[in-house]
Formats: structure tokens, C-alpha cells, sequence
């Protein structure tokens, strides 16, 4: 059994971590809040025009599959179904880069944030599985570190950022999209102060989500001149520098909530170990008592 310095010692060290935590907790709470409006308010925008540049990309590859089938049956006089290809002329970066995939991983550059980080792992080696052959970017120095350790068998490459960031700090691996036909993005997601959702979604190429069958179709949702391929050109590259720099907050923030989370426990079972502490301090502080009154009586026995 623990003498009594041993227990005060320990009270000491316990105080001062639940203190440390406690501290943490405050620090991720008035991120999170000075962040939260941000993010919330930014992402219905960057979804909708990532939404509608789905749409647009879709429209354009069956309008050049239409040319094709219209081409192949004035030649040939038959219906035939090729298969779906960029043309070169227009799209000579895709067309050169069309097999090339990526893949950008978003973890904390700090530690003492819950699960955080454990969740994309676990959602990291579902991906790999099919993503052997991509190149993975990996933002975050505790993700680095895990590449850099080896237990991830893939090719990677570490890219800082620093938690305040700006655009200009994206902009290198922003140039990077256009060497690539897919870009696919592994993040933690917001949802509540308590909820987070790792999901993966793609940068370069938006994939337009599936239809509702309880809803009817809209056509003609959208306008445009003076050519498809022109509007697809002009804002790509926007929209993907503000989808990408949306996720990145996003993380960020989903690593805030998860942080302060994480050190709500810590403190919580910090105050919990201290309350069990000086519960074992006062019995043996008693046991100490009673054993010197128990001496003084024997003393004055024996006189």
C-alpha cells in the first residue's frame, strides 16, 4: 500500500494533468466556436456549386459519347456503344493524366485529440485496399508520421499545413489536381459537437449523387454559353480550390469538437482519479492518527 507522501505525490500530478486538460478543453471549445459559423455558413455553397459541377461534367461526357455513337453509325451504319473517351484536343491534361489517381489524407498536426485520428486510420485501410496504386498526399503531422513508420505499405508524400492557414498555403498541391484524372479526398466531417463522419469524397472529378426515385427528374436546370467544355474550364479550378480549402476547415473543425471532446474526458477522469486519491489519502492521514494515539496510550501504560 502507497505510503502517504506516495499518495500526496500522486495528487499533485493528477491536479496538474486534470488542470493541463481542463486548459486544452477550454483552447478547442473557443476554436471550435470561432470556427463553427464559418464552416456551417461556407458549406451549402461549396455543395451546390460542387453539386452543379458534377452535373455539368456528366452532361458533357454523354454529350461527347452522343458524338461518338452518331459518328460510329454514320460510318458504319449500325448502332454501336463505344466506349466513353476524352477528346485530346479538348481536354489535353486529363487525356495525358487519364489513368493517374491520388489520394489526399487530412489528419491533426498535433495529438491529444480523441479518436480523431484512429477513425481515419480505420477508414484509411478500407480505401487502400482499392487506392494501391494512387499517390497519397498526407496533410498533418500525426498522419505523416504513420506514413513515415511504414504501416501504410503505399507511396506518400507529406504536405504542411499549418491550422491557421490560407489559400496560398493549398496552392501547390491545388496545381497538383490537374496532373491527375481523380482526386479523391479522406477527411473527418462536422456534424454536431459530439458527432464527426469520416467520408471520402473527389476533388477533381465531383461525382453526382445518385437520383431519388421519389422525385421526378429537372431538366434544364441549368444554363450556359457559350460552350460546355469553356464554363467547365473556367471554373473548375475555382471550385476546386474552394472545395478543397471548405474540407480542410471542415477537418479542421470536426478536429476541434473531437479534441474538446477527448479532453472532457480526460479531465472528467482526471477529477475522478483526484476524488478516489483523497479518499486513500484521508485513511491512511487516519490510520496514521490512530496508530500514534494507540502509541501514546501504550506509553502512558507503561508508566
Amino acid at each position: 500500500m502507497p505510503t502517504l507522501n506516495e499518495v500526496k505525490e500522486q495528487m499533485i500530478v493528477v491536479g496538474s494533468v486534470g488542470d493541463f486538460t481542463n486548459a486544452l478543453q477550454q483552447i478547442a471549445t473557443i476554436r471550435m466556436m470561432k470556427l463553427r459559423d464559418k464552416v456551417l455558413t461556407s458549406r451549402p455553397f461549396v455543395e451546390t456549386a460542387a453539386e452543379m459541377m458534377a452535373e455539368l461534367t456528366t452532361l458533357r461526357n454523354t454529350m461527347q459519347v452522343d458524338d461518338l455513337v452518331k459518328l460510329e453509325k454514320k460510318k458504319k451504319g449500325e448502332a454501336a456503344a463505344p466506349k466513353a473517351k476524352i477528346d485530346p484536343k479538348k481536354n489535353p491534361t486529363e487525356a495525358a493524366f487519364n489513368e493517374r489517381s491520388a489520394v489526399i489524407v487530412i489528419t491533426s498536426n498535433q495529438g491529444l485529440t480523441g479518436r480523431y485520428n484512429i477513425e481515419i486510420y480505420q477508414k484509411l485501410e478500407k480505401v487502400i485496399e482499392q487506392e494501391k496504386e494512387s499517390d497519397f498526399f498526407v496533410i498533418g503531422k500525426k498522419g505523416q508520421e504513420v506514413f513515415a513508420n511504414g504501416k501504410f505499405k503505399v507511396k506518400s508524400y507529406p504536405y504542411s499545413v499549418p491550422d491557421n492557414f490560407t489559400i496560398d498555403d493549398l496552392k501547390r498541391l491545388i496545381v497538383m489536381f490537374d496532373y491527375y484524372s481523380r482526386v479523391t479526398l479522406i477527411y473527418s466531417r462536422y456534424v454536431n459537437s459530439a458527432v464527426r463522419d469520416v467520408v471520402t469524397i473527389s476533388v477533381v472529378n465531383p461525382v453526382l449523387q445518385a437520383d431519388n426515385p421519389d422525385v421526378p427528374a429537372m431538366k434544364g436546370r441549368y444554363t450556359y454559353e457559350p460552350d460546355i467544355d469553356e464554363l467547365i474550364s473556367g471554373i473548375s479550378k475555382k471550385l476546386r480550390a474552394a472545395l478543397f480549402q471548405q474540407q480542410i476547415l471542415d477537418a479542421r473543425l470536426a478536429q476541434f469538437s473531437a479534441q474538446m471532446i477527448g479532453m472532457k474526458t480526460a479531465s472528467d477522469n482526471a477529477n475522478g482519479l483526484l476524488v478516489d486519491l483523497k479518499v486513500d489519502y484521508n485513511k491512511q492521514r487516519r490510520k496514521m492518527i490512530d496508530k500514534k494515539i494507540s502509541e501514546v496510550f501504550a506509553g502512558s501504560a507503561l508508566w
